[in-house]
């Protein structure tokens, strides 16, 4: 925790009180942590007057006022702004009510340890050593590894960022600029925020807005530091979840209906009325009819183990739906789960478009396929006249091999199958497709004997879902 210390210049003088702690110097580990204590505060004052705060430049005045005096009269001015520094720490929220209280347990001991006359002679002051320990982690853990942000401040700072038209879900940044260097309740604040608007509570329902959806990616980048906090944040906004308005809580379930943190927040009335609403949507659907990308991403949420769990109906309804529209859902969220469905369709689109569909949702889902998922998906490839004759597919068998690159060079011999059944094709149709995957055969013979990627690149959202495309 030392080496984390917000302020460089505080940091020896942590070390400093480790050191007299370490040694048994318990009375002076523990006026050198208070003595810390008060130089990071007012180190901080000192940054947030430079960065425009008002108030903070009044007290920062004071200090600069003590310090021309010298030691004349600095000293007097000095003691009269450390005596309400922790007042003046929490009125700036560098920190709260709580952390304020246990600092001043420190600041108590400090005059304690300092100011032997308090006590009646001949029984000085003891402390014990467990004491300045825990003194020196109260002072680290509550105010010396954080810097200067204020808590109203950092929530107002995070909503901005993530309303910001270049907010991009990095999760390493969002970790480090909006939770691990945060005090605690700061840090709830903001989770707050953040659960708020990835379930639209905090908005006017228009399913155009992105910020729900930046939301929700920022509430995964806290879950993977904090589970719990965010669980708790979930079941605190529950109620006022189930109260809003249905179309509301399907967009939410196919944002969110993947992480345990939002089903541990839905209780039971709750999932069994998403289930149904979910049924509607399934219900809704003609026999191979285009799926609408909100619906497929919604119905896309049976892939996670806890929604099935929790989504009993739908997860059966879907596996009921036609291969055509399994694989438009698989395609709007790749996943293992899908991966049986996809290899199906290949064997079963019955157009050259639902072919090339088939093929770009194969590609899709490359990076989960085992070797007996893609030499499967291959065979059926071959013998589908509408997916071997479709024009895109030999663009899609190229971009295939690099998206299945973690199987090693071993999945060559899949994809010099299909080039042989393609060939095959040619001599009993009299057709000449085989000449179409060039390409593919091309990238064959430059496929390293040990190696695994060779670059295909075209992964990614595919137009052939959208049914107006």
């Amino acid at each position: 925790m030392i080496s984390q210390v917000w302020n460089p210049d505080v940091r020896p003088l942590v070390e400093e009180a480790w050191r007299c702690y370490a040694t048994g110097a318990t009375r002076a580990a523990i006026s050198t942590t208070w003595t810390a204590i008060t130089a990071d505060i007012i180190s901080k004052i000192a940054q947030l007057a430079d960065d425009g705060d008002p108030r903070a430049r009044g007290v920062w005045q004071k200090v600069e006022n003590a310090q021309a005096k010298g030691l004349a009269g600095g000293v007097r001015d000095m003691q009269q702004i450390e005596s309400s520094l922790l007042q003046t720490a929490e009125d700036f929220e560098l920190i709260d009510a709580i952390d304020r209280r246990e600092l001043e347990r420190v600041k108590e001991d400090r005059n304690l340890c300092v100011h032997p006359s308090l006590r009646r002679p001949g029984v000085p002051h003891q402390p014990l050593p467990e004491v300045a320990r825990g003194h020196l982690a109260v002072a680290l853990s509550v105010l010396l590894t954080h810097p200067p942000t204020q808590g109203k401040k950092a929530a107002k700072e995070f909503e901005a960022y993530v309303a910001d038209a270049d907010f991009t879900p990095t999760e390493s940044y969002l970790q480090a600029t909006f939770f691990d260097r945060l005090r605690s309740a700061t840090r709830r604040s903001v989770v707050m925020i953040a659960a708020k608007h990835a379930l639209e509570l905090g908005s006017d329902g228009s399913a155009e807005d992105s910020l729900p959806e930046r939301m929700a990616d920022s509430l995964h980048a806290f879950a993977l530091r904090d589970r719990a906090l965010v669980e708790h944040a979930m079941t605190t906004l529950a109620d006022r979840f189930s109260r809003v308005d249905p179309r509301r809580q399907l967009r939410v379930v196919g944002r969110l209906g993947t992480h345990d943190y939002f089903w541990r927040a839905v209780d039971r009335p709750l999932a069994e009325r998403i289930d149904s609403l979910l049924v509607q949507a399934v219900a809704g659907l003609t026999r191979d009819s285009p799926v609408p990308l909100d619906t497929a991403r919604q119905l896309s949420v049976v892939r996670s183990p806890i929604a099935r769990s929790r989504l009993p109906e739908v997860t059966q309804r879907f596996a009921d739906l036609p291969a055509q529209q399994r694989a438009m859902i698989a395609d709007r969220s790749p996943d293992p789960y899908f991966v049986a469905d996809v290899v199906e369709f290949v064997g079963h689109a019955w157009t050259f478009r639902l072919g090339e569909l088939a093929g770009h949702t194969l590609v899709r889902h490359g990076p989960h396929l085992s070797q007996e998922d893609l030499e499967s998906a291959l065979v059926a490839w071959a013998e589908n006249r509408q997916c071997l004759h479709a024009f895109g597919m030999p663009g899609l068998a190229v971009d295939l091999l690099g998206a299945t690159g973690h199987l090693g060079a071993g999945r060559a011999a899949a994809f010099r199958d299909l080039l042989d059944r393609a060939a095959a094709h040619d001599r009993d149709q009299g057709t000449s497709v085989a000449a179409s995957y060039q390409d593919l055969r091309d990238r064959l013979d430059q496929l390293p004997a040990t190696g695994g990627r060779l670059g295909g690149g075209r992964i990614g959202p595919g137009p052939t879902t959208d049914p107006d495309h």
